[in-house]
């Protein structure tokens, strides 16, 4: 507390730190993954509210990550959840897909089955690399079975509140008739699990598992 208390911006004003907001601890960094903190800045009179990566806060040559305003924060969190609701069959597929599988995954058969698939992706992989032909669906079901095989070492509590969240965004868009037009703090935290701060985009990971990346 009393270093927090004594970080200075680089006018000499005394920066603050919250942790009583629906995004503290989710906002992470692409360059170096530390968490961003949220501070409160008064610039020439004018104050703002902006979310920093902490090692850049703590040394600037360490990390060159930028330095969101938590009102694009918001925005992009807004945009995130009617780029679902805008396209809701595609993402009530997925869901009920991911549903299906994280089901299925309660059979202990099934993480065998996953590294037998993962086996065969990855020497298509290599085939196609050496022949020079597109991969790029390959290098997408690979990363989604990534995901897979780390569900797979969850225990029976853990695939249980897995299941539960998809079930929850399930429900949320199918409840939604329309967009939404307000940033509501319940909706962040009853349904996002993460956000990654990127050089052009913001990438919303939910509960559920699904990932949305927006340009800001």
């Amino acid at each position: 507390m009393a270093r927090r208390s004594s970080e200075r911006d680089l006018n000499g004003r005394r920066q603050g730190f919250s942790a009583n907001h629906a995004f503290s601890h989710m906002v992470t960094c692409e360059c170096c993954g530390e968490h961003f903190r949220r501070l409160h800045w008064n610039n020439r009179g004018k104050k703002t509210i902006v979310w920093r990566c902490k090692t850049r806060l703590e040394d600037k040559t360490r990390c060159m990550a930028r330095t969101v305003s938590e009102a694009t924060l918001q925005e992009a969190f807004v945009e995130a959840i009617n780029e679902m609701l805008g396209n809701s069959d595609e993402y009530l597929k997925k869901l009920e897909s991911n549903l299906k599988t994280a089901i299925h995954l309660a059979n202990p058969q099934s993480a065998e089955a996953l590294a037998e698939r993962m086996r065969q992706l990855q020497q298509e992989l290599i085939d196609r690399t050496e022949s020079g032909t597109n991969y790029d669906d390959l290098a997408e079901e690979i990363l989604r079975l990534r995901e897979l095989q780390e569900q797979t070492v969850m225990d029976d509590a853990a695939k249980a509140v897995h299941r539960e969240r998809i079930q929850e965004l399930l429900h949320f868009i199918n409840s939604q008739p329309r967009t939404i037009t307000e940033f509501d703090e319940a909706l962040v935290k009853k349904l996002l699990e993460s956000v990654k701060v990127c050089d052009l985009f913001l990438e919303f990971r939910f509960k559920s598992g699904v990932t949305i990346s927006i340009e800001k």
